[in-house]
């Protein structure tokens, strides 16, 4: 029986070695047929964007990532493409692979230019397409003289860079502080590092399955996207059922919306109730009941946001909670998140915006935070309740070690929001996109994850289902 897809690995340099050599002995497959694989199926991805008539320079380094371009070229000229391929000579070691392809590349009439130490400050490029094909993520340390000068001139060219696998010059993390290739595409090879997911390397990322066997590898994580995970999220969505009714689908209390602020409660309220859950309440002051009139589904409960007006609430009725789109930040609302993480320690939790920038500016609270919450920060509220961190592995180590000592969920959201779980599984949303980058795109998050938590779902898949569902559908 075939296992369900999920979604494409997160994973080191180092990892993905681990994954072509499980491939190759489970299949079994001979590298160089897995690398014949993976290069036609760039290709298939190539020939939507770059037409016959197009030309292409493909420069390849001397490991792997140089083979897959070696192959690539190959592949293109036999499909007529106009191919001209540029050939690293820096020093006398060369892959097994790469010298495979380099001996089937010499038997055709592709023109082939040699790039060496003394030529690679003289590259100009003058195609309309430059495929990068230099070091993938086969590299751990800052690409130095005469390297630099190439990258430097591919940056510069008016061609559109497509890297292969990784744009050469990032590793696993970070591009050394050194240069690297400014691709406006990248095709990975059955996953993704972490670097492409950073929001200072941000372009258009394609990840094409070769079927890569990865069993007894541990992942950095997962990478989730539509259509390759939709299976994967309709299996964790609340089931549906034709007899079922409101009082079976959960009660959601959102609270929030302080004067002038009561717009975010409401959109929160409003996706809350397009999610499926049978009840919908929110709890804010009666300038809000102005933004909810309209939706007599969503009922209103009045209440000052302040720590008095939490003895007039009957949690007992309410299946989950998601408090902080609007709750503003003064002395009331400080009483009211201080006595709510004290008193409400069973029901699910969503915590968010506000109530996140009153633990920041309160540490005292954080530990207060109940199991199996689920906190939503954008980057500047991540920053004020976790801190600052000196680099993206840091932050990964430490915002997954701190979710499973203090077992919540910490869904850090951004273009690729990365959801890190209780169980140390974490999770990267690749929906997301620019129609979200709007006020209103977390509120709507924090609706909809309540509302899955108040039909039953366990708080990580709900994270989940959530942030997958806002991207996808732009709520």
């Amino acid at each position: 029986m075939k296992s369900q897809i999920i979604g494409f690995p997160i994973l080191s340099a180092h990892q993905k070695k681990e994954l072509d050599k499980n491939t190759i002995i489970s299949e079994p497959i001979p590298s160089n047929d897995l690398l014949e694989r993976a290069c036609y199926r760039i290709f298939l991805s190539l020939k939507k964007i770059i037409k016959p008539e197009q030309t292409v320079d493909i420069i390849c380094g001397q490991g792997n990532n140089g083979a897959d371009g070696l192959c690539l070229a190959r592949i293109m000229a036999f499909h007529g493409y106009k191919i001209c391929v540029y050939k690293l000579n820096i020093t006398d070691k060369y892959s097994i692979e790469y010298s495979f392809q380099n001996e089937l590349l010499c038997h055709t009439k592709i023109e082939i230019k040699e790039l060496n130490k003394y030529n690679c400050k003289f590259f100009s490029p003058s195609a309309d397409f430059i495929i990068d094909a230099i070091f993938g993520s086969g590299i751990n340390a800052a690409i130095k003289n005469p390297l630099d000068i190439l990258i430097e001139k591919i940056n510069l060219s008016d061609a559109c860079i497509i890297s292969l696998d990784q744009p050469s010059g990032l590793g696993t993390w970070s591009s050394f502080e050194g240069p690297f290739v400014k691709a406006n595409k990248t095709i990975c090879i059955g996953g993704i590092t972490p670097s492409l997911l950073n929001r200072f390397y941000l372009q258009d990322i394609e990840i094409i399955d070769i079927g890569l066997q990865n069993e007894n590898v541990k992942l950095l994580g997962t990478f989730i996207q539509s259509p390759l995970s939709d299976e994967f999220i309709t299996g964790l969505m609340p089931k549906t059922n034709r007899h079922a009714h409101k009082g079976i689908k959960g009660h959601s209390l959102l609270l929030g919306g302080n004067k002038g602020m009561s717009g975010a409660i409401a959109l929160s309220a409003i996706a809350c109730s397009k999610i499926g859950v049978g009840n919908v309440t929110v709890g804010s002051v009666i300038n809000t009941l102005n933004y909810i009139d309209h939706y007599p589904n969503i009922q209103f409960l009045e209440t000052k946001l302040d720590g008095q007006s939490l003895d007039t609430i009957d949690f007992s009725k309410y299946n989950a909670i998601g408090i902080g789109p609007g709750l503003g930040i003064n002395a009331n609302s400080l009483a009211f998140v201080s006595i709510l993480l004290n008193i409400v320690k069973n029901i699910p939790m969503v915590i968010d915006a506000d109530a996140l920038n009153i633990i920041g500016q309160n540490k005292n609270l954080i530990p207060r935070i109940p199991l199996g919450s689920i906190l939503t920060p954008h980057p500047k509220e991540l920053s004020r309740v976790f801190g600052e961190f000196d680099t993206q592995e840091m932050q990964w180590e430490h915002l997954s070690n701190l979710a499973k000592t203090m077992q919540i969920h910490i869904l850090a959201k951004d273009t690729y929001s990365v959801l890190f779980c209780a169980d140390g599984e974490i999770f990267v949303n690749g929906n997301g996109n620019e129609l979200l980058a709007k006020g209103g795109s977390g509120d709507t998050l924090t609706g909809l994850i309540t509302g899955l938590l108040s039909q039953g779902l366990s708080a990580k898949n709900a994270a989940i289902c959530g942030m997958y569902h806002l991207g996808k559908y732009r709520h």
